[in-house]
């Protein structure tokens, strides 16, 4: 009985140790499924879990909003260059930071990880996932600022059409900041709120429209 004892003691102490470890997997995990596991090649999962605990490694030494940003463009051009599209086609600056954004909502924004003090400081940098239910949300409740600043700025010069326009594979890295930018307008203290839209409306993405502006 002590031998089992102790055993389980070192089985709990053990498991405690990697408890932080199990949260970053847990909720890695959730990221990567909710965001973007069907697009991605096949083992992809474990290459992105292992770089979302990299990223977890460097939250609480990150002290402004300027060495987030420098930090969240390594992790994206880190996301490039681990995984490819189940075609087995280069990943865009939109699609690597998906699930970056996702988990970082998730572990910062709603479990005030990796400590209380930390996430308070990081939230108002924090980036907003972007997909095609939240750029449509952001374009239908302001069509001029998105043709201004984001259509006219970053996607007419390219050769995008219309009904690609809110495709993550359109979005480069000049599109991607622009996109921050404005939301970081909108929603200064808490930029993720503006990812509630996908939760609220999601079940109904599939009736969204593209008309022709």
């Amino acid at each position: 009985m002590v031998k089992a004892a102790n055993s389980t003691a070192d089985w709990l102490r053990g498991l405690a140790a990697k408890e932080e470890l199990s949260i970053v997997r847990g909720l890695g995990s959730l990221a990567f499924v909710r965001s973007q596991a069907r697009t991605l090649e096949e083992r992809s999962q474990e290459k992105v879990l292992d770089l979302l605990w990299k990223i977890r490694g460097l939250l609480e030494s990150t002290n402004s909003r300027e060495q987030f940003d420098h930090q969240h463009h390594l992790w994206v051009e880190e996301a490039l260059g681990l995984v490819k599209t189940n075609r087995q086609l280069p990943l865009s600056y939109g699609q690597g930071q998906k699930t970056i954004n996702v988990f970082l909502k998730f572990y910062v924004d709603w479990a005030s990880r990796p400590a209380a003090d930390v996430a308070a400081r990081l939230r108002p940098w924090l980036h907003c996932p972007l997909d095609k239910v939240v750029m449509e949300a952001l374009r239908s409740h302001d069509t001029d600022t998105w043709r201004l600043r984001i259509w006219d700025a970053h996607y007419r010069e390219r050769g995008v059409s219309h009904t690609q326009r809110s495709s993550m594979s359109t979005v480069d890295e000049r599109a991607y900041r622009a996109w921050q930018s404005w939301i970081r307008e909108l929603s200064p203290k808490k930029p993720v709120l503006i990812d509630a839209t996908w939760s609220l409306i999601r079940p109904m993405a599939s009736s969204i429209t593209l008309p022709v502006q």
